[in-house]
């Protein structure tokens, strides 16, 4: 499995450099992390530092801002220290800083594999077809970027959170893991993090008091929701809709690309964040479609998309029953957060190119489940009737 995560890396390395040029996040990531190197031998003092200092003229305000701050350059700046590290050994060969970096996020496809494995005792060819081999989500978290950064903090948080839970304590080792994923998440990508309050909530509270996970879930994002919308009026100072709206604003403004896709203008009321949903759904669970290819390297991604749409729907029609316990309040968790980071992405992100790169790190924790949750005895049976 270790040698498909060093293949995609390679491969998304080569093809970037070959399909856009050197001017793309990959490897200008890539390039900073030589300069970063360069500033180690010349003023480590500097180099200590730089990480932490704010040269905007309104310093470390801004936090959810898109441009012109020390948080927003915070994201990639986290990464190009660490591959600034890499480069004392690989002295900025692109692919050798791959493999260390891969080296680091392969734990995350491990932390998931052994919560699924868990969950799903006795499926492990399937859960190792989740957690490791789906093509988008190792392709893409395979990149000297954010992405896979952000794959393996959320990954141990779930496995940290569901080893705690299953052993009704938080050991020391499991909680400043906890705390650090957290952290980073919040900092790197801060629109995960308040997609995993309302689900790690109702998880926990699920698991703790034994209460029925459907009441529990419906009653957390109810009141979310209920929050999210009316918060304004409680505390002047806190606007998350006009957060979310001011972020869509500007991918909207970014150049346009040749994946385009038509957004209407967010408001920030509930009127329009419903009105819009169905949308937002729709383009992160459906598209793009087989037949939308406004760029050729999309098929792949299309045909792949297809596929985990039959399996969706062959879960409907063969399903496994489905067991109760704590196993079963994961997959709740599971699915309510990551179609709560899809209504995000489908929300703000204007374009399939980026869609397809950003739902591709949660797929794991829904594509799993279907995987696991299909009779394919009674598949296999069927193909063998139709023959």
């Amino acid at each position: 499995m270790f040698a498909f995560k060093i293949v995609a890396g390679i491969a998304i390395g080569w093809l970037s450099l070959h399909f856009y040029g050197a001017g793309n996040d990959y490897w200008d990531m890539n390039t900073e992390a030589w300069k970063e190197y360069q500033l180690l031998i010349t003023d480590p003092g500097k180099y200590f530092t730089n990480l932490f200092t704010s040269g905007y003229p309104d310093g470390y305000s801004g936090f959810f801002s898109s441009v012109n701050s020390f948080w927003n350059d915070l994201k990639g700046n986290i990464i190009i220290k660490l591959v600034s590290v890499f480069n004392i050994l690989s002295r900025g060969d692109y692919y050798i800083n791959s493999l260390f970096f891969n080296f680091l996020v392969f734990f995350g496809h491990v932390a998931l594999y052994r919560v699924f494995t868990k969950a799903y005792p006795g499926r492990n060819v399937l859960v190792i077809i989740g957690c490791f081999l789906l093509p988008s989500t190792i392709y893409f978290s395979s990149g000297i970027h954010k992405d896979g950064i952000v794959f393996l903090m959320l990954s141990i948080l779930v496995y940290c959170i569901y080893q705690s839970l299953q052993q009704n304590r938080v050991i020391k080792k499991y909680g400043l893991l906890i705390i650090t994923s957290l952290i980073f998440l919040l900092l790197i990508r801060h629109f995960i993090f308040i997609a995993l309050v309302p689900a790690l909530i109702a998880w926990i509270i699920s698991v703790k008091f034994k209460q029925a996970p459907l009441k529990v879930f419906a009653i957390t994002y109810l009141l979310a929701g209920l929050l999210l919308f009316n918060i304004n009026s409680l505390i002047s100072a806190a606007k998350p809709l006009e957060i979310i709206t001011q972020k869509q604003y500007d991918y909207l403004h970014l150049q346009k690309s040749d994946t385009e896709v038509s957004l209407d203008s967010l408001q920030p009321n509930f009127k329009s964040f419903a009105i819009n949903a169905p949308r937002a759904f729709n383009h992160v669970l459906l598209r793009p479609y087989i037949w939308e290819l406004p760029v050729k390297s999309l098929l792949p991604l299309n045909i792949e998309l297809l596929i985990y749409q039959i399996l969706f729907l062959a879960f409907l029609f063969f399903r496994i029953k489905a067991t109760n316990g704590s196993n079963t309040l994961f997959i709740y968790f599971a699915v309510a957060f990551t179609l709560t980071i899809f209504l995000l992405i489908g929300y703000i992100v204007p374009n399939l190119g980026s869609i397809v790169r950003y739902r591709s790190l949660y797929l794991p924790l829904i594509i799993t489940p279907l995987l696991c949750s299909i009779d394919w005895d009674k598949v296999k049976n069927i193909i063998k009737i139709k023959k």
